[in-house]
C-alpha cells in the first residue's frame, strides 16, 4: 500500500525527452504510460519525475506469478547513465 497521489510529466518535457532518447539510443522502443509508481509523489509536488524500466524482461508483476528474464538487462542501468548525461547536457 502506498500514498501515490495522481500526476503527469508532460511528454515535452526535458527530463522525458531525454530518458526517450536514451532509451533509443540503447535499443530499446520506448512508450510513455501512466502507472501508480515512487515518480507519482515529486510529480504531486511539481517535481518532474519519471520512472525508467529496468532491462530485461518481465510479466505479472505484484503477484504470485510474476517473473523476471534477465537478458538484455544491462541496458537498464546504461538507459539510466545515458538519461541522466541527456539531461545534464540541455
Amino acid at each position: 500500500m502506498g500514498n501515490r497521489p495522481a500526476g503527469v510529466t508532460a511528454e515535452g518535457n526535458a527530463l522525458v525527452q531525454a530518458a526517450l532518447a536514451a532509451a533509443r539510443k540503447t535499443g530499446h522502443q520506448p512508450s510513455l504510460t501512466t502507472s501508480s509508481t515512487d515518480s507519482n509523489l515529486p510529480i504531486s509536488l511539481g517535481i518532474p519525475a519519471i520512472t525508467i524500466g529496468g532491462g530485461g524482461r518481465s510479466d505479472n508483476a505484484h503477484s504470485l506469478d510474476e517473473w523476471f528474464e534477465p537478458e538484455g538487462a544491462w541496458r537498464g542501468p546504461q538507459t539510466v547513465l545515458l538519461t541522466i548525461l541527456n539531461y545534464d547536457a540541455i
